[in-house]
């Protein structure tokens, strides 16, 4: 038994090491994907698109999912969690998401640059507020987005602006060694958790992550419902249900020590992700089977 317990934690130990390299490989091979004037052009041109993901998810999603958890009967430690999550918009996943579902990505990364500094601005605020004696600056924020998102998507930018033959050459090469972190980052984590989530069977913790996911997955769709485009119904979606897991981690190492937060971020993080790959890829396979 401790034995199996042992490579439990291996397994997790390894996948949560590759995890920060995956999105950092995501989020340069976005930067290389896309053109800097493109996602400009793409911001400009769609204002109340983009307005209306930034207000939905930065402060009525996060509102809504606060109002739910104080009428839900769980243990407080995990509705902190919860709150902290949810405040935390712009996850880099949200464009892997995207990319599965064989839809271009140019909304999704302006859609996670654009999230990511409005919860630098916004989280701060609403923190305090939700959450009694919990408070972060924006500088506390930067750093860890810098090194995450920042410094890699601009390296692939200045890589597609100045040497695109050679970024077009690599691309296919990044790409695939994306996907095959990706799978191990994701489910070696899940793997690993295995323990974790056998332990909170029983507390409304599992229950409580898969309603909120799944509710503020199909709030974020039904927003852009009467969109025609297709791929902006989709980023939508996901960057509802799909939260900044490392900018969650940032307020709980400044915030707080007991590790049952951490966890409920982690599991939650986990079940969303597993749900969202498994959903996209399912939604890519049936789109090339139309093609």
């Amino acid at each position: 038994m401790n034995t199996i317990r042992l490579l439990l934690e291996l397994i997790y130990d390894i996948s949560y090491f590759i995890m920060p390299i995956f999105i950092v490989l995501l989020v340069f091979n976005s930067g290389v994907s896309e053109h800097p004037k493109t996602i400009i052009h793409t911001v400009k041109t769609n204002l109340g698109y983009f307005s209306r993901l930034v207000l939905f998810n930065n402060i009525i999603l996060p509102v809504i999912v606060w109002l739910i958890l104080r009428v839900i009967p769980i243990d407080p430690v995990y509705v902190i969690g919860f709150v902290i999550l949810f405040l935390c918009a712009g996850a880099s996943t949200v464009i892997a998401f995207v990319q599965s579902t064989q839809h271009t990505i140019t909304y999704a990364v302006s859609t996670m640059i654009l999230l990511t500094l409005s919860t630098v601005i916004i989280l701060p605020i609403l923190l305090p507020v939700m959450i009694d004696g919990a408070e972060i600056s924006s500088f506390d924020l930067v750093g860890s987005l810098v090194a995450s998102i920042v410094i890699p998507l601009a390296s692939g930018s200045a890589l597609r602006l100045f040497f695109e033959p050679f970024a077009v050459r690599i691309k296919p090469y990044t790409l695939k060694a994306q996907k095959i972190l990706m799978n191990i980052a994701i489910y070696g984590m899940m793997l690993g958790l295995l323990p974790e989530l056998v332990q909170l069977i029983g507390r409304g913790v599992i229950t409580t992550s898969v309603l909120i996911i799944v509710l503020s997955a199909i709030s974020g769709f039904i927003i852009e419902y009467k969109n025609p485009d297709k791929e902006m119904q989709l980023t939508s979606g996901f960057a509802a249900g799909q939260r900044n897991g490392a900018v969650a981690f940032a307020v709980v190492i400044n915030n707080f020590s007991d590790p049952t937060i951490f966890l409920t971020i982690a599991i939650t993080s986990m079940i969303s992700t597993v749900m969202f790959s498994a959903v996209s890829s399912y939604m890519g396979k049936l789109k090339l089977k139309e093609a």
